[in-house]
């Protein structure tokens, strides 16, 4: 399955781009997914988005096609077709003021 992962906000400037494509498993959840990306872009990207516990931190929202997901374990491909792939954007939680 060839997924695109799009960055934005403090994410993109962390990992100096603002997306990657990778083929991988069916089966891949987003946390292996979060691993694959954090072997590419260093550890700094692994530690911004998830909490000390391996959740995603607070200020994260990962959306996969027009969906917003917390569910890290769960398998990307889960309700997406895949013959156009899985496209998947990581951004930074906006605050409200």
């Amino acid at each position: 399955m060839r997924i695109e992962v799009s960055f934005y906000g403090f994410v993109r400037d962390l990992v100096n781009t603002s997306k990657f494509v990778i083929d991988t498993s069916d089966k891949t959840t987003l946390r292996e997914l979060l691993d694959l990306a954090a072997q590419r872009h260093g550890e700094k990207l692994r530690e911004r988005l998830l909490s000390a516990k391996g959740d995603l931190a607070p200020n994260v929202q990962i959306f996969v096609g027009e969906h917003a997901t917390t569910s890290l374990d769960e398998p990307i491909d889960h309700g997406h077709d895949l013959c156009t792939g899985v496209k998947v954007f990581v951004l930074s939680a906006t605050a409200g003021g």
